[in-house]
């Protein structure tokens, strides 16, 4: 028993043996787990080239040369009879290119005007240096009672009369003087005046024998030149002194129903108590607004 029991234990050594060779024999090949370190060379870069710059002088720009910024405000010069004529001279406020709609622009005095233009051809003009083209042009001017001081309404009076008298014969016109109300000439008759020589000084004659008088409403002047028979394309528009606060109101919607452009520039007249509507006024119909202050001097047209 005890033989066989040996012979039993040496037998599960012996095969415990063989079975471990065999599965040494089978084994893959083993991989070394620590891989051989691989060294990475950086390309060196060329050396650096450096670039020798000559200091290059350049020729100072010509310096913008400014001229001298003055704020004093010249008075109207006196207006002579020649600028009511039938030969009027240049006009004497300076009428030049316009900055744009709405625009307000310096006092008035020579070299300081405005031109601004209706982009319906015909012919042009200017009123206190506030310039127009156009076929059909409308004045609006102030008689009320304060245009009797400084000699305003002669002056007012003497610059209608040149611009209209500079007027070319392709062109038509119309004026409108006011105070309570629309004063209009005797001969009118609800329509366009050509620009003949013989109208001009028919107007001219009437204009001579305005006087100052009565309030500043010029609502009435505004619906009559808003109702002739064709719309003007250049509305000049003067007063000395505070109209009534709806007068703009009124007047775009003048200008709305017309259903085209009308251009209606606006002067603020020796007196600067009616600027924020006369602004208002050029703003929303395409003008320009400006203030002239007079000197006084001025002569009959």
């Amino acid at each position: 028993m005890h033989l066989l029991l040996l012979g039993f234990a040496l037998s599960i050594v012996v095969h415990v043996l063989i079975l471990l060779r065999l599965w040494w024999i089978k084994l893959p090949e083993r991989v070394d787990p620590d891989p051989p370190s691989v060294e990475l060379k950086l390309q060196e870069l060329p050396p650096t080239v450096e670039v020798a710059t000559e200091d290059v002088e350049l020729p100072d720009p010509s310096p913008l040369v400014m001229g001298p910024v003055t704020t004093e405000i010249d008075p109207l010069p006196n207006l002579s009879n020649d600028l009511a004529s039938d030969n009027p001279s240049e006009n004497s406020f300076g009428a030049i290119e316009a900055p744009g709609v709405g625009a307000i622009v310096g006092p008035g005095g020579a070299g300081s005007g405005i031109g601004i233009g209706s982009g319906k051809g015909g012919g042009g003009t200017s009123f206190f240096g506030v310039g127009g083209r156009g076929t059909r042009f409308a004045y609006i001017v102030d008689v009320s009672g304060s245009m009797e001081q400084d000699n305003r309404i002669q002056t007012a009076l003497s610059e209608l009369a040149r611009s209209i008298s500079a007027l070319p014969d392709s062109t038509q016109y119309y004026v409108v003087l006011y105070s309570n109300g629309a004063i209009l000439p005797p001969w009118d008759t609800g329509n366009w005046l050509r620009s003949t020589r013989s109208n001009m000084a028919r107007t001219r004659q009437w204009l001579q024998e305005q006087v100052s008088q009565g309030g500043t409403y010029p609502l009435q002047a505004f619906e009559r030149v808003f109702s002739l028979p064709e719309p003007p394309d250049v509305v000049f528009f003067l007063t000395d002194g505070e109209i009534p606060a709806d007068t703009p109101y009124h007047v775009k919607d003048f200008t709305d129903k017309l259903k085209r452009d009308v251009i209606v520039n606006t002067i603020g007249f020796s007196s600067e108590a009616g600027k924020d509507p006369l602004m208002q006024i050029a703003k929303e119909n395409r003008g320009v607004f400006r203030f002239v202050p007079t000197g006084g001097g001025g002569t009959r047209p």
